[in-house]
């Protein structure tokens, strides 16, 4: 069992995350663009990694050995149950990461119900329902948790308004967590600005947005999956072994301007 909930760092400085090598994983939202990154980026440290999406296992999916693909939908529970019956019998997770989402442009008056409800059972409930299903066995054990928030959350997008809502309520979720599951299980989360994914392939391909959004960033630069991974693994292993119920603000000053 590594030591990552309530337990100080060591002082191995030159590998700050070599307690989480042999470390079991859980990525939910698995198969996208940075819960790709993230179940390459444990599973180089020797993790084994749980990829979890509801989307097709794709040949190429399965080409890594540290990493098993499993199909599961965050909107239905008893999905999650048939996976974590399977960790059940191992010895058990570690590290529980949140990194589904889905994106449906709209400001607060035009949103739909419907979109509305189709957001919510996915950013915000799907998160809910891992955290309970997954995590919950964390409480005996140990170990740490990391929800996927936004920038959005913290500061009003005129066209991202109820995804924004939802990551605000992630952040919340996490403090809950935080203290309520202390002390053997450490909670947070990140609040990145843009990144390049599948979510956001049709800003990114607008060189005017890319050039705006760019300008408005005090350190002058977009995001990258490198930063989220790096970010993640601080979270997640005992370098941050004082840190919970937090949200690191990944925006590169955005939020304060």
């Amino acid at each position: 069992m590594a030591n990552l909930g309530n337990f100080p760092p060591s002082g191995d400085y030159a590998f700050p995350y070599r307690d989480l090598v042999r470390t079991q994983v859980l990525v939910t939202g698995g198969r996208g663009t940075l819960g790709k990154a993230l179940c390459r980026g444990f599973a180089s440290l020797g993790a084994k990694v749980w990829s979890l999406d509801m989307s097709a296992i794709q040949s190429e999916d399965e080409q890594n050995p540290q990493i098993q693909q499993r199909m599961a939908d965050v909107r239905n529970r008893d999905s999650l149950m048939q996976v974590q019956q399977e960790i059940a019998a191992t010895e058990g997770l570690d590290v529980l990461i949140n990194a589904h989402g889905l994106q449906i442009r709209s400001d607060f008056a035009g949103c739909d119900e419907d979109t509305w409800m189709t957001l919510t059972d996915i950013n915000l409930n799907g998160v809910y329902r891992s955290c309970q299903v997954f995590g919950e066995p964390m409480r005996k054990r140990g170990g740490a948790i990391v929800n996927i928030g936004s920038v959005n959350g913290v500061m009003v997008s005129g066209k991202g308004t109820p995804y924004g809502v939802q990551k605000a309520a992630i952040s919340h979720m996490t403090k809950v967590m935080a203290v309520e599951w202390a002390p053997l299980v450490r909670v947070n989360a990140i609040a990145p600005t843009a990144i390049p994914s599948g979510m956001t392939k049709d800003l990114f391909s607008n060189p005017d947005y890319v050039l705006t959004k760019t300008n408005s960033i005090p350190l002058k630069r977009t995001g990258t999956e490198e930063d989220i991974v790096h970010a993640v693994m601080f979270l997640a292993s005992s370098a941050s072994g004082l840190v919970t119920g937090h949200t690191l603000m990944m925006d590169g000053g955005l939020s304060l301007v």
